[in-house]
């Protein structure tokens, strides 16, 4: 009898601790950076992106990757002569850090991709840089805000071929975006 109180005594104790990053929030104490997110945007038609964290043993820094699910075409926002079409977009690579109980800041870039026809050694090449800044404001368990400051770069603009625009390089073509970000639930 002992053991089967015993058992069920450590999963409820397992089930509360596997929960509790996922009811952190501003009702619930710190948010702990981790789990999978889709963020939508506000007021776009179509306009999503998905993405998985994975925090550091503090919970307060994260890194991630993503998709971006429904996206724009950059040539139809901003006009054929400034960039090429790109045929798809690469994933996007995240750095997340905690700078409030409930906020964060991160800072992001993904690549808009050109398919090469025909293919030679490469499949596809660069035709944009997009550098994304932004800040979550988590306002409950599982949901967060997000502003999200994009500028776009030519691959030009990256003259030493590390993947970023180079410092002191500048852009015109920004904008602002918000969401709303909710975290995909946990089963338990």
């Amino acid at each position: 009898m002992e053991k089967g109180f015993i058992r069920k005594w450590v999963a409820f104790a397992l089930r509360i601790g596997l929960s509790v990053p996922a009811m952190a929030g501003a009702a619930g104490g710190a948010v702990k950076l981790d789990g999978a997110w889709v963020a939508k945007v506000v007021g776009a038609p179509g306009g999503q992106w998905s993405y998985v964290i994975s925090a550091d043993p503090s919970g307060r820094r994260a890194a991630g990757h993503g998709s971006i699910d429904v996206g724009f075409r950059i040539e139809a926002i901003l006009g054929a002569q400034y960039f090429e079409p790109n045929d798809s977009n690469s994933p996007i690579l995240i750095d997340i850090v905690m700078t409030g109980p409930d906020t964060a800041s991160y800072h992001a870039v993904w690549y808009g991709l050109k398919d090469l026809d025909p293919p030679n050694v490469s499949t596809s090449e660069i035709v944009v840089i997009g550098v994304v800044t932004g800040d979550l404001q988590f306002v409950e368990p599982g949901k967060a805000f997000g502003t999200h400051n994009f500028a776009l770069y030519y691959p030009w603009q990256d003259g030493d071929g590390d993947g970023f625009p180079d410092e002191g390089e500048t852009t015109p073509f920004v904008f602002q975006l918000t969401t709303v970000d909710t975290r995909v639930p946990s089963p338990w």
